[in-house]
């Protein structure tokens, strides 16, 4: 599954990145309509290991009430450790040098989708179908829906 978009049990990868993470568990609807579509089986949700401790960081600094919020979320979205040699170089030529670990391990995992908060460094790659997978804010991903990937 490494370097092609794919599904876990017929349902379509979708790569969560920190900030996601983080704002998922301060609540909202979008995020729990997120959350719902994973523990239905329409995605699968994932993340990787890199991700969970920069949102578990960054909960602990801004919002240490919220951390308890982050396992439990992590009982639904499975953190993954992939080796992301193969995927750097393809990544580093697409997005800023601090994302490139998020992007190399959204197509290490395998997501049809990466679904991220950070439209200042992903956001041109929201325009391409070019790519392996897709880049999508929470917004546009609910209004796509599992089925636009």
């Amino acid at each position: 599954m490494e370097g092609q978009t794919g599904s876990v049990s017929g349902a379509p990868v979708v790569f969560l990145d920190a900030n996601v993470l983080f704002s998922a568990c301060l609540g909202g609807p979008s995020f729990a309509l997120l959350i719902r579509l994973g523990a239905e089986g329409h995605v699968t949700l994932v993340t990787s290991t890199d991700c969970e401790r920069e949102a578990r960081a960054n909960l602990e600094r801004k919002h240490p009430e919220a951390v308890a919020a982050l396992d439990g979320l992590l009982d639904r979205v499975s953190a993954l450790d992939h080796d992301l040699s193969p995927h750097r170089e393809w990544a580093a030529a697409l997005v800023h040098p601090g994302d490139v670990h998020v992007l190399a391990a959204a197509r290490a995992a395998g997501a049809a989708a990466l679904v991220t908060g950070d439209s200042t460094h992903f956001g041109r790659l929201m325009e391409r179908e070019d790519l392996d997978l897709r880049v999508h804010t929470v917004r546009a991903f609910l209004e796509a829906g599992p089925a636009g990937l």
